[in-house]
């Protein structure tokens, strides 16, 4: 356990993170809504995940023992037993646990350690709940297991789409909390803020299909890139760029031979994250994200704030931002030919993107807005909070 700033006299709330990334720009907004409130807010992130940047929220940060992607046994509770000494340690009033095994391990840790209440975040399924192969379909039911022992230990169960929720409900043990009277709650995403993203014009010289995602199979990077490979020869003055981060430790990673391969393509443009993604969304003209499966996809959250179309799948976390036709077009999940259709749409119908680009902004103000996707959160917790 380590202090990475000063301690307060008292953790009313400790976040527990699966990275330092998502509490930075995820979780950020509603810790200083928090912090304003007069809430003494610390976090766990994971040891190996550390970021200096992370100091930038000014509270307190622990660090502590957890492997995202590992389905060992022993590991796990390796991971369940190291989480309980370490909010032991840090003796909070509450945790807020949000992504899929800080919620697995950290209702049942806080519990352990006698914490009074537990807030928890569903903030995606994960990966499992749009795979269909074996080894997915067995670790679906151990999640819906575990989300519903969860459950039983939550004072809130928050949820960022209702499919989610809708999902979850088909568990014997989540149902029970259903039951049972346990609260549960939809809320509108992680919400965006909206001066960090503000609205701009749409470009249209160059014309770019601008799409920002995890090399992931499950993001749909293979949809868009074949997609490009298909309208390109047709419109070769259209752009198409991918930007998305490399992670070797998933299974469904894209290769780094294959990125290698679309680098040296001329049909898709393929560049490294950015730190300040807002430039690159003003530059685009339409945004597009053919995910599997969503919490509520921020990705998408900030470039409807940026007033930009948006294509993306029919599926949980996607459609509830997106209303096909309105400020922007669904298509099927897996089907690059599709997708490649929807994009061909706007390419040939250009003067329909002004107004779905200004409905998108129009749609995150009044449903997306952070201010209020936290002020909800807020309103709920502090209540059982008795603050």
């Amino acid at each position: 356990m380590q202090y990475q700033e000063s301690e307060p006299a008292r953790v009313d709330v400790l976040f527990v993170a699966a990275n330092s990334r998502s509490l930075i720009h995820n979780r950020g907004d509603l810790i200083i809504s928090m912090k304003e409130k007069g809430i003494n807010v610390a976090a766990l992130v994971p040891r190996y995940d550390y970021m200096e940047e992370v100091r930038e929220l000014g509270i307190p940060i622990f660090l502590y023992d957890l492997d995202r992607h590992s389905l060992n046994p022993l590991v796990f509770f390796q991971q369940l037993f190291g989480l309980l000494k370490a909010v032991r340690e840090v003796s909070p009033g509450s945790v807020f646990c949000y992504a899929v095994k800080p919620i697995i391990f950290g209702a049942v840790a806080a519990k352990a350690a006698g914490v009074n209440k537990v807030f928890c975040l569903v903030t995606g399924l994960g990966y499992a709940f749009a795979a269909d192969k074996l080894k997915a379909r067995m670790i679906k039911r151990f999640s819906i297991f575990c989300y519903g022992l969860s459950s039983l230990l939550s004072d809130v169960f928050f949820f960022q789409n209702s499919d989610d929720l809708s999902e979850l409900r088909h568990g014997l043990i989540f149902s029970l909390s259903d039951r049972l009277g346990f609260d549960k709650k939809v809320v509108n995403g992680s919400g965006v803020n909206l001066s960090e993203y503000p609205f701009s014009a749409i470009s249209f010289e160059p014309f770019i299909f601008l799409c920002m995602a995890r090399m992931v199979k499950e993001k749909g990077v293979y949809e868009f890139v074949e997609a490009a490979r298909l309208l390109k020869p047709r419109y070769p003055n259209i752009h198409f760029i991918l930007v998305g981060a490399h992670d070797i430790n998933l299974t469904s990673s894209v290769g780094l031979y294959e990125v290698e391969a679309w680098k040296k393509s001329d049909f898709v443009d393929i560049k490294e994250p950015l730190s300040d993604v807002v430039p690159l969304l003003m530059s685009s003209t339409v945004f597009v994200l053919p995910s599997y499966r969503e919490g509520t996809s921020r990705a998408i959250l900030e470039a409807m704030s940026c007033g930009r179309p948006v294509i993306t799948s029919d599926v949980p976390g996607c459609r509830g931002p997106v209303v096909h036709g309105l400020n922007g077009l669904l298509v099927e999940p897996r089907d690059s030919k599709a997708l490649a259709s929807a994009m061909e749409n706007m390419i040939t119908k250009p003067h329909l993107l002004s107004a779905m680009g200004m409905n998108s902004r129009k749609r995150v103000e009044e449903l997306y807005d952070v201010k209020k996707v936290n002020q909800e959160m807020l309103s709920s917790i502090c209540q059982h909070l008795e603050i």
